[in-house]
Parts: structure tokens; C-alpha cells; sequence
């Protein structure tokens, strides 16, 4: 049997609770965006020919721990690891992405990256990118085509980069994203309705850093009643089931916080898998906004959507699938969604498709990656599987007022009555990452990073309370007020 292990949170056919997927790690199951779900869910089926097992690694490769024991279990235990990434060519995931060199640069086995791109202020000279992120990227660039025959990216853009320092079209290949391919070439976008109306059910998605984004949530969802807002951030999944509040709000309007009407009002939506994800975006009459995978979840689902592009990636992204795109920036803050369905061209995506899976394939073959659009690969009981799960469905807030939702809001208080430890040891909402180290059994290596942390914390708050001491020295008594 071949063993694959890939860069996921976990399998897409493990059943987690709402509660589960978040406290599964730090930063929830998905990697604290949801939208990785919809790529690595795509690979895992992509991948899961008969006779392969594949693996989840819960995301260990890139996290802060001495990776001795994990680096060798990789090479002695698979016969490849697969990494469907995401906008990892940004400078926040820079700690990250040398970390993953710093372990493929040890690993003997296949490695092979699928969909990866830069995260870049649009229209970015490449003359002015940092020293630091050129030196990074380029190391883990090379670690992966050391042991690999191409790199799979998302566009054009971030091919362009790739060769600015140094790497060639005969080694990067533009994929796209794979979450687009995961059960082959995907069909038309339809208009369901000729123009929306009052009452049209529509998901917006939003970022909330992009300037002026609060004024399209705000005026759309002001417009129409039966709208909702999709988040995807884990901090809005810790906000919709325990109402946990920002530590610094810098915008009331924006919809990150328990007194705003749409929480309030129960008009937003998490989901924790990508399956439910699609089947509610299937119901929806129109997808908008500033998130790439909220749109993408919106196409996979045969639904009309339009990407509010503010970003290299999400320019590149929607180019190269053929996802109708406006560029945010030239459009007003408040910019009405039936404004932007009635311009946009629906009938450019279905062309792109058959070209773009053919070249997904492509790669995958060229790297020599068995999948299921072989012949005799197909995986019918994988998809049995997957449609036979009993998955939760979408996240409702705190505030919910129907019966779905208050049964949520129960399930919640079931799950504190009991707490933390004992959910994990419930069979229904178990959950043990297959690759991670289980608890208890760290490796000494681990145990010793664990206990070096602790020590830290430990130094920091003395050092915190000897100034403290040593300030009111200085002071002395007689610049404070004593009482006699």
C-alpha cells in the first residue's frame, strides 16, 4: 500500500462537532482560515486512488517544535508528502515557510507543492521585494524542486516572481488552484435569477483588513433581508459559538463582535467543512466579495459569484479560472450586489475549464502523483464515505432564534457541562490527529522544547516583577503619598 502524507487539518471524511474543529488546535482544525479546507479537501479526493493511504499531518511540519521525531517518522513512514498550499509567498507566513524548507531539506522521500502563490500589494515590482523575503521563498522553492519535477502555482503573477529569482518555466507550472478540480472540470455559472430582488438569499464574504469593507457588508446586507455573511477567520468561529469578543476593537462596524446586528440578528455562517460549505452555497442566488475561497465554495457550487479583487492573489486567481472579477479598489466602498451581478460576465468561466483541469492533471502526472481521473483510479467509496458522513453543518451564533440554531446553542452548553478533557473521550466527537505525536507520549525533544517555554514564561514574569520592584525603589517613599 502506498502511504501519502499531506499538508491538511484533517481528513475530509473525519467527523469533527463545531466545538472540536476549533479546540483541535490552537488555531482550529482548518489552519485558521477555513477556506484551506476547500483546496487540501480537494487534493485528499484527488489523491485517494484505491490502495493509497492518505494521511493528514495536522499541520506539524510548520509549527515551532524540534522536528526530529516528525521529520523521521515522514521519511520512514510515507513514500511521499504532498502540500496543497495556499498565499504562502506572503510575509507573515515567512516564520513558516523556512520552517518547511528547514524539514524538506531532510526529508529522502517525493515532495511536491500543489497551488502555491504570493501574497502581494497589487501591482508590486519585484525590484522592491525584501532581502529577507527573497532569500526565504528562494530557499524553500529549492527544497521542493530538489525532490520534485515542477512546482504547482496559482498564477501568472506568482510564476513571474519565481523567475525574477532565479526559477524557470521548465520547473514552475501554472495550476491555479486546486480546489477548483476536485471532482474534475467544473460545469457553467447559470444565472438563477434574471435581477435580484428584496429577498434574494445571497453570502458575502469579507477581509477585514481591506479599507472601506465594512460599508459593503453593511449597505448589502442593510439592502437585502436574506443575505448572510460567511467569515473564516477561527477568531470568528471563537466569536460565533462562545461570543468571545475581540481584546481590541478598532471598527464597531465591522462584524467581528457580539453587539453587532448581524450577530445579533444571527445572519452569519461558519462552516467547518467544505461539503456543507458547498451545499449551502448551492442554495444561494449570488456570491460576493473580497474572499477568494468564499467565491471559489460559490463557483464549486455552481452559484454566481463575483471576487472583489484587492490583492496579487485573488487578481491572478480569478484570471486564471475565469472567476468574474471587478478590481475593489475602483468600485464604490458600498457598491450594490446587483450592480456587480449585472455586469459580470457569467459565460467567460465554463470555456476555462477543460483547459485548466487538463493542465492540473498534467502536472500531477508529471509529477508522478497516481489519482482518480485515471483510468481505473476512480474512488467510489471514498465519495460513498463522504456523502454517508454525518457532518454538523453551518455554525449559527449565540443568538440564533430557530430551531437549528437553538439545538447548536444546547450542543454548546452540553459540551461546557462537560467540558474540554471529557468531550475529547466521547466517541461522537473524538478526535486524535493521525500524524501528530498523541498526547502523553511526546518525544523528549518536545518535552524539553515544552518545558524551555514554560521556563521562558516563567523569566519573563520575574523580570516583569523585579522592575516592578526595582521602579518603586526609585520612587522611594517620599514621592508617593503614606499614609500615617
Amino acid at each position: 500500500m502506498t502511504r501519502i502524507l499531506i499538508r491538511a487539518g484533517k481528513s475530509p471524511l473525519t467527523v469533527l462537532s463545531h466545538e472540536q474543529s476549533l479546540s483541535a488546535s490552537r488555531l482550529g482544525v482548518f489552519g485558521s482560515n477555513s477556506g484551506n479546507m476547500l483546496f487540501y479537501s480537494a487534493v485528499f479526493r484527488v489523491i485517494s486512488v484505491p490502495g493509497a493511504e492518505v494521511v493528514a499531518n495536522s499541520y506539524v511540519h510548520e509549527r515551532p517544535i524540534h522536528l526530529g521525531r516528525y521529520i523521521q517518522r515522514t521519511n520512514e513512514e510515507f513514500d511521499r508528502f504532498i502540500l496543497p498550499m495556499a498565499n504562502s509567498y506572503r510575509d507573515t507566513f515567512l516564520p513558516h515557510l523556512e520552517r518547511l524548507a528547514k524539514v524538506i531539506e531532510k526529508l529522502k522521500i517525493p515532495v511536491t507543492v500543489v497551488g502555491i502563490g504570493a501574497q502581494l500589494p497589487y501591482g508590486t515590482d519585484f525590484d522592491t521585494l525584501p532581502d529577507d523575503y527573497k532569500r526565504v521563498v528562494k530557499r524553500f522553492t529549492r527544497a521542493v524542486l530538489d525532490r520534485s519535477a515542477s512546482i504547482g502555482v496559482r498564477g501568472e503573477y506568482t510564476a513571474r516572481m519565481l523567475k525574477y529569482l532565479g526559477f524557470g518555466d521548465e520547473h514552475v507550472r501554472v495550476i491555479g488552484c486546486p480546489s477548483m478540480f476536485g471532482n474534475g472540470p467544473l460545469g457553467p455559472l447559470v444565472r438563477k435569477v434574471d435581477r435580484l430582488s428584496y429577498d434574494s438569499p445571497m453570502a458575502i464574504s469579507y477581509t477585514p483588513k481591506v479599507k472601506g469593507v465594512d460599508r459593503l457588508v453593511e449597505a448589502n446586507t442593510n439592502r437585502y433581508p436574506n443575505s448572510v455573511i460567511v467569515p473564516q477567520q477561527h477568531h470568528r468561529l471563537a466569536l460565533m459559538l462562545w461570543g468571545e469578543n475581540p481584546a481590541r476593537l478598532a471598527n464597531r462596524r465591522m462584524p467581528v463582535h457580539t453587539e453587532h446586528p448581524l450577530y445579533e440578528n444571527d445572519r452569519m455562517r461558519f462552516f467547518v467543512d467544505a461539503s456543507t460549505w458547498v451545499e449551502f452555497m448551492a442554495e444561494q442566488h449570488f456570491a460576493f466579495g473580497t474572499r477568494i475561497h468564499g467565491n471559489v465554495a460559490g463557483v464549486l457550487a455552481g452559484t454566481p459569484s463575483v471576487v472583489l479583487a484587492h490583492d496579487s492573489r485573488t487578481v491572478e486567481l480569478a484570471e486564471y479560472h475565469g472567476i468574474p472579477y471587478r478590481l475593489y479598489a475602483d468600485l464604490p466602498p458600498d457598491v450594490d450586489a446587483q450592480r456587480l451581478y449585472e455586469e459580470a460576465d457569467f459565460d467567460a468561466f465554463e470555456p476555462r475549464q477543460a483547459e485548466t483541469f487538463a493542465t492540473y492533471v498534467k502536472f500531477l502526472e508529471h509529477n508522478d502523483i497516481e489519482h482518480v481521473f485515471q483510468p481505473g483510479k476512480a474512488n467510489p467509496e471514498y465519495d460513498k464515505a463522504l456523502a454517508n458522513a454525518k457532518f454538523p453543518g453551518p455554525v449559527h451564533t449565540l443568538m440564533a432564534s430557530d430551531v437549528v440554531g437553538r439545538r447548536q446553542v444546547m450542543s454548546r452548553l452540553r459540551w461546557l457541562r462537560q467540558g474540554h478533557d471529557g468531550d475529547l473521550e466521547r466517541s461522537a466527537y473524538a478526535f486524535e490527529p493521525p500524524f501528530r505525536e498523541p498526547r502523553g507520549q511526546q518525544s523528549l525533544e518536545e518535552r524539553v522544547t515544552r518545558l524551555e517555554q514554560e521556563l521562558k514564561v516563567q523569566q519573563n514574569f520575574l523580570a516583569s516583577w523585579r522592575g516592578r520592584v526595582s521602579r518603586a525603589l526609585r520612587i522611594g517613599p517620599s514621592s508617593v503619598g503614606v499614609r500615617r
